[in-house]
């Protein structure tokens, strides 16, 4: 999201799926931030087409270190603040959130109200998978864990939030690894993320879930060690949905 162009595009939709203002002035912000700090042309102007899934930002140079560090998970809640409850009761002994939460509490661009913390910890706080050993059974236990958390995604405007868990055999856990917003557009998917903390805000035009999990599991960095299971991608609080 470099060009103004793809940038009003993407607004637009953003506003006939009742983003506030407010909403989007932020991102508008993140965004400007991130990009002032790009050296030359390193990001490229408008939508292109993909090669094989895969996006490339390894050759990214900047003129300074951004002056905060946004990552996937607080884009998209910044995106779907206003459609997101839960039981505000967040797991303190996560450790995968430290540094989303030191970056909330230490810089006033990323700040946010106490009930948006809460709400923010308990929706990405990590899945102890007890005595999970497949993949069935850690998918029943990050269902479960959001029931349990009272999770509840108004995906009635065509917003909905996309999870990738990724397996960590250390911690026996499953944690949100990436994320991003889906918009359904009617003739098409919109997908909105924060690529990573050092690589762009980046908004991907799909035609069904099938090419966004395809393109979501062709991330290399997603993947660790062979002890670990293979990712899990839920759509709001549910296995995404594939033919």
């Amino acid at each position: 999201m470099n060009d103004s162009k793809s940038k009003e595009e993407v607004i637009e939709i953003l506003k006939k799926h009742k983003i506030s203002n407010y909403q989007i002035y932020k991102l508008e912000q993140w965004l400007k931030d991130f990009n002032s700090q790009v050296k030359g042309n390193s990001l490229t102007t408008g939508f292109k087409i993909m090669d094989n899934n895969v996006v490339d930002y390894s050759k990214l140079q900047f003129k300074n270190t951004p002056s905060y560090l946004v990552n996937c998970r607080l884009t998209s809640f910044l995106l779907v603040r206003n459609i997101i409850n839960t039981n505000c009761k967040p797991d303190n002994t996560d450790t995968y959130l430290a540094f989303d939460l030191e970056e909330i509490n230490n810089n006033s661009e990323l700040s946010m109200t106490k009930q948006d913390k809460l709400n923010y910890a308990t929706l990405f706080n990590w899945i102890p998978l007890d005595n999970a050993k497949t993949l069935k059974q850690h998918i029943n236990k990050i269902e479960s864990k959001l029931k349990e958390r009272n999770i509840y995604i108004d995906d009635s405007k065509g917003i909905s939030l996309i999870n990738v868990y990724l397996h960590s055999p250390f911690d026996n856990a499953r944690f949100v690894g990436h994320t991003g917003v889906l918009i359904d557009n009617g003739k098409e998917l919109l997908f909105i993320e924060k690529y990573g903390p050092y690589a762009p805000f980046q908004a991907t035009k799909f035609n069904s879930r099938d090419e966004l999990k395809k393109y979501l599991l062709s991330r290399s960095d997603l993947y660790g060690g062979d002890d670990e299971l293979e990712p899990i991608i839920f759509e709001n609080y549910k296995v995404i949905k594939t033919k």
